[in-house]
C-alpha cells in the first residue's frame, strides 16, 4: 500500500512520537544533570578516555605478534578506521536516541525480545570492563612511576599492583565527593597527555629529518621485514589497537549532561578521533625510528620510557617523563570511572541495577589488580574484557541496519554511510572468531580470558532471569508520571524543531 501526500506527514510524526516513547525517559527533579558539556569539552571528555596506556604500552605488544614495523603501522592504520567507522555507527545510534547510557538505551530499543535481556548483560559487562579498565590503567600507572623512582631494571609486579590499588582509590573518592573537581583533574591530565604524544611526535619527525641523529636504521625498522605469516597474531593485535583507541563514543554515556547533544555529538566525537588518531600514528613512527626493534618488543609496557631515554638520554627522561606518562594512565581511569558513575546512575533508574554503586566497582576494580596471572595482568584484563565488548559492538552495527529496515522514517540526524557500518560489522566478527586461533603465550593458556568472559556472561543471564522476570525490577523504577514527564522532555530539550504537530499546510 502506498501513502498519498496528505498522509505522509502525519505517519511521519506517529512514528517520531513512537520513537520518543521506546526510549528511557529523561530524569526529571533533583535527578536532572545540567547541561554544561559543550563540544569543545566533549572532545576533551573522549579524549581523556582514549589516550591512556594503551599507545604507551600497546605498540611494544603488537610489534611482538606482527613481527614487523611497517605492518605495525599498517595495524595502527587500520585501527584507525575501524574507530571511524564505529564512531559513525554510535553516532547515528546517539542523535538517534540521545540519552545518557550508550549501548544500554541501543540494545534495549533496538533488540526487545527477550525483555531487556542484552540490556542486562550490557550493563553488568560494562560494569566489569570499566572495573577492569581503571585497574589496567592502574596497573600501567604504577609500571611507570616504579620506573621513574627506582629505574628502567626495577621490576615489581606486586609494587605495580600496589600503585593501581592507590590510583583506584583515589579516583573513587574524587568521583563521590566532587563532579567539578573530577571534571577538572580529566581537563588537566588530558593536557597533560596531549604534551606528551606531542612530544614523542616532534622528536619522530626531528629524528627523520636529522636533526636529532639516531644509530638506528629507520629504513629497515619501517620495513615489512620479519612481518608475521599467521593469521591468529593479526586478531590480538587488534585487540590492543583497539583498546588504545575505545572511548571514541565515551560522550554518548554522559549525553544527558551535553548542551544540544545531537549537534555537539558528531562534532565532539570526529575532532577527539582524528586528534587522536594523528597522534598515534605519528606515535608509533616515532617509536620506530627512535628504539631498535629487539628493543621495542622487550619494553613491553614501558616502551616510551625507553623512547625518551634513548632519545633524550637520562635524567629528565628516566626521571620526569615517566611520571608524565603515568598520570595519562591515571587520566584515562579518571574518565573510565567518570562515565561508569553515569552508566550506573542511569541503569539504576530503570531498574537494571537497583545495588549498583561506585562501592561495587570500586571492589571489582581491586579484583581485577589482584586476581589475574603475575606478569601479564595488563594482557589479561585487555583479553577479557575487549571479548564482548565486541559481541555488543557487533549488535550495535546489526542494530543501524534493523532500525533503518524496521523504522525507516524515524528521526537520524545523522545517518553513517553504510561502508562505514558495515566495516564495524565485518572487524567486529573478525575479532570474534579469529581470535580463537591459538597463540603463543608463556603466562596462561591463549584461550582463559576469552573463556572466562563467556563463562561471566552466561552467569548473568541467570541474574537477569531472576531480577527481570521474577522480581521485573524496571517495572517498578518510576511511575507513568514520571515516564510522561521525562518523555516530554525528551521531545522539548533534545528534538525541539522534529517534534511539532504537522501544520494544516503540511496536510494540505
Amino acid at each position: 500500500m502506498t501513502l498519498n501526500d496528505d498522509q505522509e506527514p502525519m505517519l511521519r510524526h506517529e512514528q517520531f512520537t513512537e520513537q520518543i516513547e521506546h526510549m528511557e525517559p529523561l530524569a526529571v527533579g533533583d535527578q536532572r544533570l545540567e547541561r554544561k558539556i559543550g563540544w569543545i569539552q566533549g572532545a576533551m571528555v573522549n579524549v581523556s578516555y582514549i589516550i591512556g596506556a594503551g599507545i604507551f604500552v600497546g605498540p611494544a605488544l603488537t610489534l611482538q605478534l606482527v613481527g614487523s614495523g611497517g605492518m605495525n603501522l599498517i595495524i595502527w592504520l587500520i585501527g584507525a578506521l575501524v574507530a571511524l567507522s564505529g564512531t559513525y555507527t554510535f553516532m547515528e545510534l546517539g542523535t538517534m536516541l540521545p540519552r545518557s547510557g550508550g549501548e544500554v538505551g541501543y540494545l534495549e530499543y533496538c533488540y526487545r525480545r527477550p525483555k531487556y535481556l542484552l540490556a542486562y548483560l550490557f550493563t553488568y559487562w560494562s560494569l566489569m570492563n570499566r572495573s577492569s579498565g581503571v585497574a589496567s590503567q592502574g596497573i600501567v600507572f604504577g609500571g611507570y612511576i616504579n620506573y621513574a623512582i627506582f629505574g628502567p631494571s626495577y621490576k615489581s609486579h606486586w609494587a605495580d599492583r600496589g600503585w593501581a590499588l592507590l590510583s583506584a582509590t583515589i579516583l573513587m573518592l574524587v568521583n563521590i565527593f566532587s563532579t567539578r573537581a573530577t571534571m577538572k583533574l580529566m581537563g588537566f591530565l588530558t593536557v597533560v597527555k596531549l604534551f606528551v604524544l606531542g612530544l614523542i611526535a616532534i622528536i619522530g619527525i626531528f629524528v627523520l629529518i636529522k636533526v636529532i641523529p639516531s644509530d638506528v636504521d629507520a629504513s629497515l625498522n619501517l620495513s615489512f621485514y620479519g612481518t608475521s605469516a599467521t593469521v591468529g597474531p593479526y586478531a590480538s593485535a587488534l585487540y590492543y589497537v583497539m583498546n588504545s583507541y575505545s572511548g571514541w563514543h565515551n560522550l554518548n554515556y554522559i549525553l544527558d549532561e551535553v548542551k544540544d547533544p545531537i549537534r555537539n555529538l558528531p562534532k565532539a566525537s570526529a575532532a577527539a578521533l582524528l586528534t587522536t588518531a594523528t597522534l598515534y600514528i605519528l606515535t608509533n613512527i616515532a617509536y620506530l625510528v627512535v628504539l631498535p626493534l629487539d628493543t621495542m618488543k622487550n619494553s613491553e609496557f614501558i616502551v616510551a620510557a625507553a623512547f625518551f631515554t634513548k632519545s633524550l638520554g637520562q635524567n629528565f627522561a628516566s626521571n620526569v617523563l615517566p611520571v608524565f606518562i603515568g598520570l595519562s594512565a591515571f587520566g584515562c581511569g579518571a574518565a573510565i570511572n567518570f562515565s561508569a558513575g553515569r552508566v550506573i546512575m542511569e541503569v539504576s533508574r530503570q531498574g537494571l541495577l537497583p545495588y549498583g554503586n561506585v562501592f561495587g566497582k570500586y571492589i571489582l576494580s581491586i579484583t581485577f589488580i589482584l586476581v589475574p596471572p603475575p606478569g601479564a595482568v595488563y594482557q589479561f584484563i585487555v583479553a577479557f574484557a575487549a571479548y564482548p565488548v565486541y559481541v555488543f559492538y557487533f549488535l550495535m552495527a546489526l542494530a543501524v541496519l534493523i532500525l533503518r529496515r524496521r523504522e525507516p522514517n524515524s528521526k537520524r540526524p545523522i545517518s553513517a554511510p553504510l561502508v562505514c557500518v558495515y566495516v564495524f560489522l565485518a572487524f567486529t566478527a573478525y575479532a570474534l572468531i579469529f581470535v580463537l586461533i591459538p597463540v603463543e603465550n608463556k603466562y596462561y593458556p591463549y584461550w582463559l580470558p576469552y573463556v572466562s568472559a563467556i563463562l561471566s556472561m552466561v552467569a548473568c543471564t541467570g541474574f537477569w532471569y531472576y531480577q527481570i522476570v521474577i522480581k521485573n525490577t524496571p517495572g517498578k523504577s518510576y511511575n507513568e508520571s514520571i515516564r510522561n514527564q521525562g518523555h516530554a522532555a525528551i521531545e522539548q530539550e533534545i528534538f525541539g524543531e522534529y517534534t511539532s504537530v504537522p501544520t494544516a499546510e503540511e496536510l494540505t
